[in-house]
């Protein structure tokens, strides 16, 4: 290590690093092909390989210590932090450039399992030890063995059976084709698709061994998310989570949804469970870290589209459950910044004002159901992003009919005339002048819809409305709870009944309950990544030069008004008897009289400059470019987000078949999910979760029934792991398997 031979030509460029510390301090670093380039104001200073680190940590150091240059701005530019240059400075002063390369990584000593320890342990399971009796009995006072090193010389790579169910080419949404799901024998449609079992790597536990976790019952979730086919999409798209021994990207986007799904406010706030708990959910002996999951997220963000994912989703959702009547909820959720980057504004509905963020679309159907979500970063109107939201609906439906339902922010003659040409209904409310006109109460009369086995009863008035370049628009008017006559704006034929229509508008509110429950319980609001781009298209905006004129025009304009004013107080105050003409008052002001004529002919040049100057002017010539957030990782987890909400939702609804109480089965729900209980294994292809049994009756044979369903199911960890089974046991069952 005395002797340190640099792999590219590093002495030339130091030296003329020693001379350039007079010139204005910019450096720049450039990456073409496998080659990154160093430049010292605009001249090469050095010439590495992209993946030579210790090329790269002398480089550092040397510019450290030569250029007249913070330590941030240079780490900022071979993005890295400051501390961890700061680091490098103090490693190259201790040890010099030998001290900067990176020590050996992996074991540094020879390994402890010998082939006679080796021995010996297979020895010890052959008569049935668990591996943490093995690991007890060979380890000793100079040598520890874990559990896991034992348990790692009996796994073997297991290779899925062949497929036995629906292929993913044919259409889900087709009604002929059902949803691909788990079969009887638990493997996935996607089954060769999927990565093989080291890169979901799942400990096995020996027969009759278990685990205690506080948070058993949040693994019923594991039978819904494989009926919608989360681990069968993923793996279609390719996720990846970076090679690495532990958690994998089926382990990653598990504890996302654990993370949602037990109430973590946020990723930052998954460190506050249980890690040890949190790790049976998974399959690990502790759950990965905050960094850990921030590291993931971003490789398996990275590895796949999550548009795609979302849209993939949506297919899903329809297979399993059909939207009612065609009916589609679109609506904005606006989402704040308080960041520094000065990200473009949006209204912020909660705040009533005008605040930085961006602007996420979302679709619902009828029941409040979350289906799809796409993003608006430039907090466009929601006319203007309807037409995103039809071909996101047009890739499901394709050229089968439906409607769009949306609030007054959708209200647009452009938008109008767009849904009108591509024959889609709608159904708005009805805005301007014409919405606040009062009709007599004698002519409405009572229509009636049946929905939910409810019967729904309104005062209904229908009219005709002409709309500028759109044309007669069907218009009905009913009485709300306090009398107030609403407008119903809508293009379907009269043959829809007018009591059905204002009905589907009203059941706008679950769509703005869903939104208010995603906010509370899954945090849809949170930006999750950091980091922001420049925007890529030019736009208008309003010229600072016309507005500095309209100021000094302003100013000088009543500077001129002062100086009249002035001068009519003279006249007001002459003395005639002195100056009984007016060319004599005129002599006597010609100062003031002078000063007002040289202000307005200031003021005509100002006013020629304004009219010739224009009102709107490129965003890029006055430096008033804004930045969009990052939104790859943001999308993902949102749309994981989605996932949870919906496979809660499904869950939820099996267990009110037999709880039979609507008002609390979603809340009682929650809680169950959250059931502390024990993950033991049954053989090498199984798995049974036994969860405490709740203090109420009631309860409990509700969540009975729901874990027998889901026992039938043979649904399998992560689409290709072991077989789930769920049972509900005593209170006292840990204590007496211990």
């Amino acid at each position: 290590m005395d002797r340190f031979e640099y792999p590219w030509a590093m002495q030339p460029a130091i030296s003329a690093l020693e001379n350039l510390g007079v010139l204005p301090q910019r450096l720049e670093v450039v990456d073409a092909g496998d080659q990154r380039t160093v430049f010292l104001n605009g001249h090469a200073a050095a010439r590495y390989g992209c993946d030579d680190k210790v090329a790269e940590r002398v480089l550092l150091t040397q510019l450290a210590e030569v250029v007249p240059l913070p330590d941030r701005q240079i780490a900022a530019a071979f993005q890295i932090h400051p501390v961890t240059l700061s680091r490098f400075r103090a490693m190259a002063r201790s040890g010099g450039a030998a001290a900067l390369v990176p020590s050996k990584s992996g074991p540094k000593s020879p390994s402890k399992m010998t082939p006679k320890i080796e021995g010996r342990c297979r020895a010890l399971r052959q008569q049935g030890l668990s591996y943490r009796a093995i690991a007890q009995r060979i380890s000793h006072r100079g040598v520890r063995i874990s559990h896991v090193t034992v348990a790692g010389l009996f796994q073997e790579p297991s290779v899925p059976p062949p497929p036995e169910t629906l292929p993913l080419s044919q259409d889900p949404a087709s009604p002929e084709a059902p949803l691909p799901m788990a079969t009887a024998g638990g493997e996935s449609p996607c089954a060769q698709e999927c990565p093989p079992a080291s890169t979901m790597h799942i400990p096995a536990l020996a027969a009759g061994e278990c685990q205690h976790s506080r948070y058993a019952g949040a693994m019923i979730l594991y039978a819904a998310l494989a009926r919608l086919g989360v681990w069968d999409v993923l793996a279609r798209l390719g996720a990846n989570a970076g090679p690495s021994r532990r958690f994998g990207w089926a382990q990653t986007v598990a504890s996302i949804v654990f993370c949602f799904a037990l109430r973590f406010r946020s990723v930052e706030d998954w460190k506050n469970g249980l890690r040890r708990d949190l790790g049976v959910l998974i399959g690990e002996s502790s759950a990965p870290s905050v960094l850990t999951m921030r590291t993931k997220i971003k490789a398996v963000a990275e590895s796949l589209d999550p548009v795609a994912f979302s849209r993939d989703m949506l297919q899903r959702y329809l297979a399993l459950e059909p939207v009612w009547e065609g009916l589609y909820y679109v609506d904005g959720h606006f989402c704040p910044y308080f960041g520094q980057h000065p990200t473009p504004k949006g209204w912020d509905s909660k705040r009533r004002l005008a605040a930085k963020g961006h602007t996420d679309v979302y679709l619902h159907d009828a029941k409040g159901r979350v289906l799809f979500f796409f993003s608006q970063p430039l907090n466009d109107s929601l006319a203007r992003a309807l037409p995103g939201a039809v071909a996101e609906i047009r890739r499901v439906h394709g050229d089968q009919p439906f409607t769009l339902v949306f609030d007054r922010g959708g209200y647009s003659g452009d938008a109008f005339r767009f849904l009108q040409a591509a024959g889609i209904g709608f159904i708005t409310y009805l805005k301007g002048r014409s919405a606040r006109r009062q009709y007599p109460w004698k002519r409405f009369h009572r229509g009636w819809f049946s929905f939910e086995g409810q019967r729904q009863s309104y005062q209904l008035f229908e009219k005709k409305t002409r709309l500028k370049a759109v044309g007669s628009m069907r218009t009905i008017l009913f009485l709300g709870d306090d009398g107030q006559q609403i407008p119903v704006l809508t293009n379907l034929v009269a043959t829809v009944r007018s009591a059905k229509i204002v009905h589907c508008l009203r059941l706008r509110w679950r769509q703005e309950n869903s939104f208010k429950f995603l906010s509370e319980h899954y945090a849809i609001d949170q930006i999750i990544q950091y980091g922001a781009t420049p925007e890529a298209q030019d736009r208008l905006v309003p010229n600072p030069q016309r507005k500095a004129l309209k100021q000094q025009v302003g100013t000088l304009s009543k500077q001129i008004q002062s100086l009249e004013a002035q001068l009519g107080r003279a006249l007001d105050g002459n003395d005639e008897g002195r100056r009984r003409t007016t060319r004599g008052f005129k002599i006597a002001q010609a100062d003031l009289r002078r000063r007002i004529a040289q202000q307005r002919q200031v003021l005509s040049r100002l006013e020629n400059r304004l009219r010739h100057t224009p009102g709107q002017i490129s965003a890029q010539r006055v430096d008033k470019q804004r930045v969009l957030l990052r939104e790859d990782r943001r999308l993902l987890v949102n749309a994981l987000k989605l996932v949870t909400a919906n496979a809660e939702r499904m869950l939820a609804l099996c267990f009110n078949r037999v709880y039979e109480c609507p008002k609390d089965a979603f809340s009682i729900f929650r809680g169950l999910l959250q059931l502390p209980g024990i993950v033991r294994a049954m053989d090498p292809d199984g798995v049974e979760v036994v969860l405490d049994r709740p203090d109420s009756e009631k309860v409990a044979e509700a969540l009975q029934e729901l874990l027998t369903e889901l026992t039938t199911q043979q649904s399998r960890m992560f689409g290709t792991g072991p077989i789930l089974a769920f049972r509900l046991s005593d209170v006292n069952i840990f204590e007496s398997l211990l």
